[in-house]
């Protein structure tokens, strides 16, 4: 039989890795073996690669909606080609933006532009906004949105598009969310206790040193904020457990962790029920390094102190978070230049997510079959998607490979997202995307002219 495409290397899945190759045809994975495979086109990924299933980032903000408003910030098309050249094929785009995605009608258009603008080079899925107006009891908003997203998402803290939600509506708009059988992102931080630090700190720019005044956005916003708001979270999962609860299981992800103590937390929580992501630029920074590029690591949830990051890191290591996620929220550099309390705040990842994972394994000896649970199968089982995760004949012939002895310094020249700039300029990185691969299609690949 001779394929569409065969590729040769060391296969990754999470309960295993060994050499093999893969023989695609018409997009899917159709024969799996040790070799004497033939096919019109052939991948050579032996020497230095690793074969993972496509890497897939639940949470990322692409900007784009109908509006146009924030186009200049990124597209579906600057979106996904970063996402390409950071080894995602699948990427799911969260409802805040300037006309919220906080129905179906709006997430339809968001959809139509999606394709239009990428193309189809990779998939881009979405999540429903839930907010006071559609969590009403009155309302069918989130139940309408079903077919149109693969999850939703709840912020407890003031976001772009007014998605904030009161704490005692929780319960409400969880159980809304449970009936859908579709589940849920939530972003965790206390809005009262972001309030109350305002208050209490009096904030005025001139009273403060440049040192504490670049501080003063993780001060705002605390280790408590954080670990508050999940154990609200938590508390109204448990009061949900009504009967229509116990029928359908329920599916939390508690976005963005950068407080060690929320695993702890999570941890003790009925398993399989409520799981945790982290993104690299947690893993990477911490806040002293907020006082060289000021603005430029302004996050929400903030950077923490170094041996959280150190402590985070080592929980990844041992398997204790489920999903690494861009959070790639960009703004232009001269938003980003404003002071610390008026720039925008979230950093642009999809360029780098696979520099980020070589780094993990080759500089921190995270082993590669996590990586292909965390980055792949995790998020495609929490999505429902049973068509991709895994290097298998029947899945989708999404891959992506890493060549691991790729050394690279990132620069802006080398970026396509919009933004233009990633807070990893100057960083060198152990290795690269060599191929992405979305549905039997080599969408990408490195010339070595290029580096």
């Amino acid at each position: 039989m001779l394929h569409d495409l065969v590729i040769e290397g060391k296969v990754v899945n999470p309960e295993e890795i060994y050499d093999a190759q893969i023989g695609i045809d018409e997009g899917y994975i159709t024969e799996i073996k040790k070799h004497g495979l033939r096919g019109e086109r052939k991948v050579d990924a032996v020497s230095g690669c690793l074969i993972f299933p496509g890497f897939i980032d639940i949470h990322a903000h692409l900007r784009e909606d109908s509006s146009h408003k924030w186009d200049y910030k990124e597209d579906f098309k600057s979106g996904a080609a970063a996402a390409l050249h950071g080894g995602i094929s699948t990427v799911v785009d969260m409802p805040n933006t300037p006309l919220p995605g906080i129905n179906s009608e709006r997430i339809r258009k968001k959809k139509k532009l999606a394709y239009i603008k990428s193309k189809g080079l990779i998939d881009l899925f979405f999540c429903g906004g839930v907010t006071e107006s559609n969590t009403d009891i009155d309302t069918n908003a989130i139940m309408d949105m079903r077919k149109e997203v693969v999850a939703y998402k709840i912020y407890l803290a003031e976001t772009s598009g007014g998605l904030c939600i009161h704490e005692e509506l929780l319960p409400e708009a969880i159980k809304k969310v449970v009936a859908t059988s579709k589940p849920v992102v939530i972003h965790c931080e206390d809005q009262v206790i972001i309030e109350n630090r305002k208050k209490e700190l009096k904030i005025k720019s001139k009273e403060w040193s440049t040192q504490k005044h670049v501080e003063i956005h993780s001060r705002l916003r605390p280790e408590e904020a954080e670990l508050s708001a999940v154990r609200k979270v938590l508390s109204a999962a448990s009061a949900s457990s009504s009967s229509l609860y116990n029928q359908i299981k329920i599916k939390i992800n508690i976005a963005h962790v950068s407080v060690y103590e929320t695993l702890g937390m999570i941890k003790r929580y009925e398993q399989g029920k409520v799981h945790c992501e982290v993104t690299p630029h947690h893993l990477f920074f911490s806040k002293r390094e907020v006082l060289a590029k000021k603005a430029f690591l302004k996050t929400n949830p903030p950077l923490r102190t170094w041996k959280n990051r150190l402590r985070l890191l080592e929980a990844f290591k041992k398997g204790g978070i489920d999903f690494l996620v861009t959070d790639h929220a960009p703004h232009t550099k001269e938003e980003k230049a404003r002071d610390i309390l008026d720039a925008p705040a979230g950093v642009p990842n999809l360029d780098t997510y696979g520099n980020f994972v070589a780094w993990l394994i080759a500089r921190y000896g995270v082993h590669p079959k996590l990586i292909s649970k965390v980055c792949s199968y995790n998020p495609a089982m929490f999505l429902g998607l049973n068509d991709r995760g895994r290097i298998e004949v029947g899945k989708r012939a999404n891959l992506t490979i890493l060549d691991i002895k790729k050394q690279v310094k990132i620069s802006s020249e080398l970026l396509y997202t919009k933004c233009g700039w990633s807070p990893y300029e100057g960083y060198e990185f152990p290795g690269t995307v060599k191929h992405t691969i979305f549905n039997g299609v080599v969408e990408t690949e490195y010339e070595e002219s290029n580096w």
